[in-house]
């Protein structure tokens, strides 16, 4: 059989689309920092995890450090994501605030273990980056029910609303996630209380 004949037989290698290869490194990435946190996995791990090379991981996230926070902005994307999902499922005020707070403490139980809950070893120019996302999520999502309240509210009103709930949000899940003798149905209580009384003094100042 002659050369041409045998390149004929052997199936043409697929080359894999930029994206695909992209979310195979995160899956990796998020799986081994998840498990281990950011020191004690490498990068020759990852690589291995992937099936792609080391080189090609710095080509695409420039670092460790890089890649670590990519993977960390997809996980608070798709908690917002849920979180929205929520809200625009259930019916606008009380109901859809208990809706936004249920799945948030949700995924708090469900992602427990991972070194990156609540950004990890995150840069704290990268932090402060999704806490700005986080807030403006939230922010609309308030905008949103007071439009279909039928309610006003100023542009400062909303934004600092929007801020609050996820500052106040960081610093009562690191709490909860220290105090696991709290049941999550109570916690979700206390805070969606919490939440409630904090938009409604806000409006009315």
């Amino acid at each position: 059989m002659n050369r041409l004949a045998e390149s004929r037989t052997v199936p043409a290698r697929r080359r894999m689309p930029r994206g695909e290869r992209e979310e195979r490194m995160l899956d990796a990435g998020e799986r081994l920092f998840g498990e281990r946190g950011f020191r004690a996995a490498s990068m020759d791990d990852i690589a291995g995890a992937s099936g792609i090379t080391k080189a090609l991981l710095y080509q695409y996230f420039g670092s460790k450090e890089g890649l670590y926070e990519a993977c960390v902005e997809r996980a608070r994307a798709r908690l917002f994501r849920q979180l929205e999902t929520e809200a625009s499922a259930a019916r606008p005020g009380r109901a859809r605030i208990r809706a936004v707070v249920t799945a948030y403490f949700a995924y708090l139980d469900r992602e427990r273990a991972s070194w990156w809950l609540l950004y990890g070893d995150a840069s704290m120019s990268a932090v402060n980056e999704m806490r700005r996302q986080n807030a403006e999520v939230v922010s609309r999502l308030v905008a949103d029910d007071l439009k279909t309240a039928g309610g006003t509210a100023s542009r400062d009103q909303i934004e600092l609303i929007g801020n609050l709930i996820v500052g106040s949000g960081e610093q009562v899940a690191r709490w909860w996630l220290e105090h696991p003798e709290l049941p999550r149905r109570r916690a979700i209580d206390l805070f969606t209380a919490a939440t409630e009384a904090a938009i409604a003094g806000v409006l009315r100042a």
